[in-house]
């Protein structure tokens, strides 16, 4: 009698756990937006004690923003982390991120960025992204990466791209702020990320920055993680 009940609460025990990784699987194929929430929390408060020490954000760390990286770590599970910190020419720590890939084909993923400033979010989906800053939902981003405003639909900013250039300019309506080195082609020992910069309003240098980090992180990305 004994034995059978061990068998029963064994298999028992063997379908919870079961049913749990089932669970797990479901919710990561499409997670809800509370889900979301809290894996951006969670993301948070992981990656708080690099941006703790992150550099005091000014104009002139934007033009010393490089290529490189440090503390880069890839976790694998049932869905794919990767954190690290964006690092100026000097060395110096200037924004941290943190990055989740959810189960399916195609993009599903979120991806959040933090500078000693401003707080960047993007959840990818098949059909584009959504960018957040600082709490504030700011733009839709199409597959190519240009961001329409969420208030009237109008182009707002774009990465210019071009297959056979090094140099992609960063356009904010209909001026051109900056152009940003690709970063899969850099070739110099810690380049940086901005070829040149123009004179920018506070809304110009925020969404050039946005567009910047998402390819800076993007180019360190596994391949197969890759938006």
């Amino acid at each position: 009698m004994g034995i059978i009940l061990m068998a029963i609460i064994m298999g028992a025990l063997g379908l919870i756990a079961t049913l749990w990784v089932m669970f797990q699987i479901l919710r990561n194929f499409q997670p809800g937006s509370n889900k979301i929430e809290k894996d951006l929390q969670k993301m948070k408060a992981e990656i708080q004690p690099w941006t703790d020490e992150l550099v005091p954000w000014t104009h002139e760390e934007m033009e010393l923003l490089s290529q490189r990286q440090i503390n880069k770590s890839v976790k694998k599970g049932i869905s794919k982390e990767v954190k690290g910190v964006l690092i100026s020419v000097y060395n110096e720590p200037l924004a941290a991120y943190s990055y989740k890939k959810y189960l399916g084909d195609g993009p599903n993923a979120i991806l959040f960025v933090r500078t000693s400033k401003q707080e960047f979010v993007f959840r990818f989906k098949k059909k584009g992204a959504e960018l957040t800053i600082n709490n504030q939902k700011v733009a839709r981003v199409d597959q190519s990466g240009k961001l329409f405003s969420l208030r009237n639909g109008q182009l707002i900013a774009e990465l210019a791209r071009d297959e056979d250039e090094l140099i992609l300019p960063i356009r904010v309506g209909n001026k051109e702020v900056g152009a940003l080195l690709k970063p899969q082609q850099a070739m110099k020992v810690n380049p940086r990320a901005f070829e040149f910069l123009n004179e920018m309003e506070e809304t110009e240098e925020t969404l050039s920055l946005a567009i910047a980090l998402k390819e800076l992180v993007n180019a360190e990305l596994p391949e197969n993680l890759q938006y």
